[in-house]
């Protein structure tokens, strides 16, 4: 990670995004229980810039983020995978905190997005050095 060049893509109270050029990959760090209408924003927001720079790898960091109401959920999973269907996308690595809730919120949303195949393998961490290895590994 310390070796990486990281710009700030956005910067806001709920949700940070840091974009590596040289690798294609950002760095989504997501703060709080974000109220419904900001965290559809940032999720419209993510998607751009995944689609607009064409982004292969993803760290989706949820260690500070609370758990989403279930409509919110659904919106994340169908809104998200309509769009990055047609991505660069190859991984996700999804950086969860402890909170078992959390756990099971993030599980629902890449169930619902599974109907709709995505050009992607995601897996699930606790670390955020195991996360970026297997991010990098080629």
């Amino acid at each position: 990670m310390k070796s990486l060049v990281w710009e700030i893509a956005l910067e806001q109270k709920y949700l940070t995004i840091r974009y590596c050029s040289e690798k294609n990959l950002i760095w989504n760090e997501w703060k709080g229980q974000l109220p419904s209408n900001e965290l559809r924003e940032a999720i419209k927001y993510a998607c751009s810039f995944i689609m607009s720079n064409d982004i292969e790898l993803i760290l989706a960091d949820y260690i500070q983020m609370g758990a989403p109401s279930m409509e919110d959920q659904k919106w994340i999973a169908n809104y998200s995978a309509k769009i990055l269907q047609y991505s660069k996308l190859k991984k996700v690595a999804n950086l969860l905190a402890s909170d078992i809730f959390q756990q099971i919120a993030i599980e629902v949303i890449y169930e619902t997005a599974s109907e709709i195949p995505l050009p992607r393998e995601s897996k699930y961490f606790l670390s955020q050095e195991d996360a970026m290895d297997w991010l990098l590994q080629d």
